[in-house]
C-alpha cells in the first residue's frame, strides 16, 4: 500500500492517464464480405434489385428457380428468401433478369431451354408468386435466348445456342409495344452482353467464344465486326453501358480470359467505334484477373469502376471484386482496390451495386456474397491505396 502522502499523486497520475487513452480512441474503420446460402443449385446465373422495393431476384438455370430475396432496407443484407419454379419445368432453363423501365416495378425473364422471354411481377410480398403478364417467342431461326436487356421501347436478348435450322447465332430484338414487330441479326458465337451507346445510338454486343463485338447501325439495319486484339486478352462477355452525363459516360466491357487465365484487361468502346483498353498492373491478384462483369463505381469527386474477376474459365483467376479509378482525363487507372470473395473457385458471376452495398453472384457455390464498408467508403480503404500510393504511410505519426 502507497504512503499516504503519496496517494493524491497516484490519483491525479492514474486520471491524466485515463483522460490521455480517452482521447485516443478512434472508431474502427472495416469493409466486409458476407455470404449468404440459396438453394443448392449448380448454377446460380443472374442478380436484379427490383427497383422500389426490397427484394433482389436471382436465376437458377440448373433447376429453372427464381429465387426471391428480402433484404433489410437499413444493411441490405440478405434476411430470407422464397423459391418459385419458372417455365413448363425444371428444364426450361431460367436465366437472365432485367428490371424493366417501361414497367416500373416488373421485371423481364429468360427461358434460355424454351425460347421465350417472359415479362414478370414479381409480387409485393415475399410469399407472393411471380405472375407472367407477357410471353414473347423466339421466332425460328433463333434459339437459346440467354441475358436479356431492356433498350429504349425494345426487348433485346443474346440468343446463346446455335440454330437447329441454320446452325448460326443471332441476337434477337422486339418492340415491347407490338412484341410481333421483331427482328434477328446473324452475328458470331456466341453473343452475350448487348447495349447502345449513348452518342450514336448503335447497339453493341459481346460475342464471348469469337473474342468480338457486334455492332449494330439500327438506322440502316448494317452490322460489323470489332475483333479483339489477341494481345490485350480474349472473350469479351459483360458490358454495360454508362450515361452521358458522367466522367466515364460510353460503353465498356471486359474480358473474361481463357482456361489459362486472364490479363486483368478491361476497355471501352468510344463513339467512333474504335477500342481502347486498360489492364491493371498492381501485382495483388490484378495481373492474372478474368474479368465477367463489371459496373459504375464513380462518386461525384471520383470516376471508378468495379470489375468482377471470376474463376469460371481458369482456377488461376482469383474470384474477387476490384475497384480502378482514372485520371481526369480517362487516360489511365490511377488506382485499383482488391477484395477477394471469400470463397474461392466460386465462379464469381453478376453484380449489383446497390444503395450502400455491392451484391455479387456465385454461380458454382449457390450463394451471394455482399461487399459492405463500415466508417469509410469504397476507394477509401488506405491499405488498399498504399499498394500503389506511398504517401499513404506519410500518415503515420
Amino acid at each position: 500500500m502507497l504512503p499516504s502522502v503519496l496517494q493524491p499523486l497516484a490519483v491525479v497520475l492514474a486520471l491524466s492517464v485515463g483522460t490521455s487513452v480517452s482521447q485516443a480512441v478512434t472508431s474502427i474503420i472495416s469493409r466486409r464480405v458476407t455470404e449468404y446460402l440459396l438453394p443448392v443449385a449448380k448454377q446460380t446465373h443472374e442478380i436484379a434489385k427490383v427497383p422500389g422495393s426490397n427484394f433482389l431476384l436471382v436465376s437458377q438455370m440448373s433447376n429453372s428457380k427464381l429465387i426471391k430475396v428480402e433484404l433489410d432496407p437499413s444493411t441490405e443484407a440478405p434476411i430470407a428468401y422464397q423459391s418459385f419454379p419458372m417455365g413448363e419445368n425444371s428444364t426450361s432453363g431460367l436465366h437472365g433478369i432485367w428490371p424493366s423501365a417501361k414497367f416500373p416495378g416488373m421485371v423481364w425473364l429468360s427461358l434460355q431451354s424454351e425460347n421465350k422471354l417472359l415479362l414478370v411481377d414479381p409480387g409485393s410480398t415475399l410469399s407472393d408468386a411471380p405472375t407472367i403478364l407477357e410471353t414473347i417467342d423466339i421466332p425460328v431461326p433463333g434459339n437459346g435466348p440467354h441475358s436479356i436487356f431492356e433498350i429504349g421501347n425494345h426487348i433485346w436478348a443474346g440468343l446463346k445456342d446455335p440454330s437447329p435450322q441454320t446452325g448460326e447465332y443471332y441476337a434477337f430484338s422486339a418492340d415491347i409495344d407490338n412484341t410481333t414487330d421483331t427482328a434477328l441479326y446473324p452475328c458470331l458465337k456466341s453473343p452475350v452482353f448487348i447495349q447502345q451507346e449513348p452518342t450514336t445510338s448503335h447497339i453493341y454486343l459481346t460475342q464471348d467464344a469469337s473474342s468480338s463485338i457486334m455492332r449494330i447501325d439500327l438506322s440502316t439495319g448494317e452490322t460489323s465486326q470489332l475483333p479483339i486484339p489477341p494481345s490485350v486478352g480474349v472473350n469479351p462477355v459483360g458490358m454495360i453501358t454508362i450515361p452521358s452525363s458522367g466522367p466515364l459516360s460510353g460503353l465498356w466491357f471486359v474480358l473474361a480470359g481463357n482456361s489459362t487465365g486472364g490479363t486483368g484487361t478491361f476497355g471501352r468502346i468510344l463513339p467512333s467505334g474504335d477500342l481502347e483498353f486498360f489492364t491493371l498492373s498492381t501485382p495483388l491478384l490484378g495481373t492474372g484477373a478474368a474479368f465477367l462483369h463489371l459496373a459504375d463505381a464513380s462518386t461525384p469527386s471520383e470516376p471508378a469502376l468495379w470489375l468482377l474477376a471470376t474463376s469460371l474459365l481458369s482456377p488461376n483467376s482469383p474470384d474477387a471484386l476490384v475497384r480502378v479509378t482514372f485520371d481526369e482525363g480517362i487516360t489511365e487507372v490511377t488506382g485499383e482496390e482488391y477484395v477477394a470473395i471469400l470463397t474461392q473457385n466460386a465462379w464469381a458471376h453478376r453484380i449489383v451495386v446497390m444503395e450502400k452495398t455491392v451484391m455479387v453472384s456465385e454461380l458454382n457455390t449457390f450463394s451471394l456474397a455482399q461487399l459492405g464498408y463500415e466508417g469509410t467508403a469504397a476507394g477509401g480503404w488506405l491499405p488498399a491505396r498504399a499498394l500503389t500510393d506511398p504517401t499513404v504511410y506519410e500518415q503515420e505519426v
